[in-house]
């Protein structure tokens, strides 16, 4: 009776060694090609450590320092105090509470993205649905070259257009006033808040318990404004007409068949499905509004003006680093930007996500 046992030992004892001797060979081959794909991504990872991540910890690390391109001081959290007391929100003796520029900045920057972001995406998605219903056979190429073309024009030569067309003296805007009877406007040297000038048309003053900032865009701010919507919105048509021809036309079909009107079908399927292209849109437009600079750079030439109306947080830091040669404070005001734009995308996500539906 032992001798079958033993046997039987041996015989199921062989193809569990031969097993065993696969799973380590196929192991040994799994790491053999994570070794291989690990040296051919090296270069990209190198790059990015060396051109991404090491600027990222190096600019955290200079804006503890007093450092004019050589560190001079070491501050601790001096440049992160001075953002949020004195640079922020300032008493003078004179005037009582005054807002500083780094909130100044802010204000320009969140009023350019909230008086751009919904204009385009909603102009956009007009543009890309008559292009995409009436235009599907005919013409949808060439529109949508059109379209995209001042996404791809240089911006210094497209903005050199926009400062001629609203030039004061010389410019086609003051001169289709003139025509219309209505008074020329001093588009980029008008430092007055919109809501505050609209208030001056009608014979009323801007409350003197609220900060002037507060009033809304300047003139100047809205010529900026009107431009980043112009340039914007043929990359918007590009994505959303990609977004739309991904929509099943069966879904189309049959509800068209129980009767649905445009508006049903936009409400009901349209816009549910292209909720993923939105959000995209949406948050691509939002980080490319906050670190918004050539337009501000270019239309004041630098300078943020008129009285800082259009002192953008990108142009603020720009200043602070290459022309008041602050450049600890610079990186201190670089970081608070990193930490908006993750706040905010983050806040995108957590709210907006659940809204968007994943057809799967």
């Amino acid at each position: 009776m032992g001798k079958p046992i033993v046997e039987n030992r041996t015989r199921t004892s062989i193809p569990s060694i031969k097993l065993q001797r696969e799973i380590k060979r196929s192991k040994g081959l799994r790491a053999n090609e994570w070794k291989i794909a690990m040296l051919y991504a090296l270069p990209a990872i190198l790059l990015l450590l060396l051109f991404r991540f090491w600027p990222l910890f190096f600019g955290v690390y200079i804006s503890f320092w007093k450092w004019s391109f050589v560190p001079e001081q070491f501050l601790g959290f001096e440049n992160y105090v001075r953002m949020f007391t004195t640079d922020f929100v300032y008493y003078d003796p004179l005037f009582g509470w005054l807002i500083g520029d780094l909130a100044k900045s802010l204000l320009v920057t969140i009023n350019y993205a909230v008086g751009t972001i919904p204009i385009s995406i909603f102009l956009s998605f007009i543009i890309a649905y008559f292009l995409f219903n009436y235009f599907k056979k005919f013409g949808q190429g060439v529109f949508r070259t059109i379209f995209f073309l001042p996404y791809i024009t240089s911006q210094v030569a497209a903005i050199l257009v926009f400062k001629w067309i609203f030039h004061p003296n010389v410019g086609i805007a003051n001169a289709t006033l003139v025509k219309l009877n209505l008074p020329p406007q001093e588009w980029l040297t008008d430092p007055e808040p919109i809501f505050s000038k609209l208030l001056s048309i009608v014979g009323l003053s801007w409350p003197s318990s609220i900060p002037v900032e507060l009033g809304g865009p300047s003139l100047a701010l809205l010529i900026i404004m009107l431009f980043a919507i112009w340039s914007s919105i043929g990359f918007n048509v590009l994505i959303m007409l990609a977004g739309l021809s991904n929509i099943p036309k069966e879904l189309y079909e049959a509800a068209k068949m129980d009767g649905a009107n445009i508006f049903q079908l936009m409400r009901h399927i349209t816009f549910p499905l292209l909720s993923p292209t939105l959000f995209l849109l949406l948050i691509v437009s939002v980080v490319g509004s906050f670190e918004s600079f050539n337009a501000f750079y270019v239309f004041s030439g630098g300078e943020g003006g008129p009285l800082g109306s259009t002192m953008s947080l990108p142009l603020y830091i720009f200043r602070n680093f290459y022309v008041y040669k602050q450049v600890g404070y610079a990186s201190a005001l670089s970081v608070l930007l990193f930490v908006i734009l993750f706040l905010l995308t983050w806040l995108q996500r957590k709210i907006l996500e659940k809204r968007v539906h994943y057809d799967r």
